[in-house]
């Protein structure tokens, strides 16, 4: 992409909810571009093969979950396309596509921290993923 079509890469976890305050940001994104990445990572176990057959059917049920949001976007101007991938860790996955291709910056939903010894602990995907990248990552906690 030129940076005339630099797209937002907008992670999509599986729990896709978040819709509706992706909605309610959308205006901030026309400043950036209308050219959006939606990016759904299934974690594979180690024992699992990333590139494993029987993978199908859970590819097919995160499509169909992420479709009517795609459909959505692309019906308020944007140019929205879905992106499948498996990886170990979702944050390895979303740091390599968005040093794969040039985006504008990264649109991401940011839970909650854990409450106790596991929460402060943790690093967020968020966390890792902005310590990593060289775009700007925006973030709304949900």
């Amino acid at each position: 992409m030129s940076d005339e079509e630099a797209g937002v890469l907008m992670p999509i976890s599986g729990l896709i909810e978040y819709s509706d305050m992706i909605a309610a940001m959308l205006p901030l994104l026309r400043f950036q571009t209308t050219n959006l990445t939606l990016l759904h990572v299934i974690e594979t176990p180690i024992s699992t093969p990333l590139g494993s057959e029987g993978m199908d059917d859970i590819f097919k049920e995160a499509e169909s979950k992420i479709i009517p949001i795609r459909d959505w976007l692309n019906g308020q101007g944007y140019s929205a396309l879905i992106k499948l991938v498996t990886a170990r860790r979702v944050a390895d996955a979303i740091t390599e596509e968005a040093s794969s291709t040039d985006y504008s910056m990264i649109f991401m939903m940011k839970r909650r921290k854990k409450k106790g010894l596991l929460g402060r602990l943790s690093k967020s995907v968020t966390e890792s993923v902005i310590s990593s990248v060289d775009c700007p990552v925006v973030t709304i906690l949900v």
